[in-house]
């Protein structure tokens, strides 16, 4: 579930969470939405509903809500590993399910964001083929100097 305001989204992913090497998200809501390959230099989202993508840095988190993270503090947060958050922002798991945690529940108090990451299944070990590569037909998100 995703929470901006009073608007709310629900989604399903599938993460492939190789340490210190990248992680792999894919979004379904009854069609895949967007896929997000994050690796210690860069991001790349490839949005599929907007046919658009954005490639590069760490820079744009916090362009987007206010907070400075980096592939390493974003992969311990999905590990359940302990992080330091800004005073803003609140982080918690909740439940146990095979020594891993149940629920992520990531809330930013000044942009009114709340994402509730719901766990499924975890497999170990186990690092399913995955694809992240820009169709030809899409766009580059481009984010300017904010005036």
């Amino acid at each position: 579930m995703i929470s901006i305001g009073e608007q709310i989204h629900s989604a399903q992913y599938n993460l492939v969470n190789v340490i210190d090497s990248f992680l792999y998200i894919q979004l379904n809501a009854v069609i895949e939405v967007g896929r997000i390959l994050l690796t210690p230099d860069k991001i790349l989202f490839i949005n599929k509903l907007e046919r658009n993508y954005y490639e590069g840095d760490y820079s744009i988190v916090q362009h987007l809500i206010d907070v400075d993270i980096d592939f390493y503090t974003i992969q311990a947060i999905f590990n359940g590993f302990p992080v330091d958050v800004p005073d803003e922002v609140t982080l918690f798991y909740a439940g146990e399910q095979d020594s891993f945690f149940k629920r992520l529940i990531f809330e930013s108090i000044d942009y009114e964001l709340q994402l509730q990451v719901e766990v499924k299944k975890v497999t170990f070990n186990d690092a399913p083929k995955v694809s992240a590569t820009v169709p030809r037909n899409f766009t580059a998100i481009e984010f300017g100097e904010e005036e």
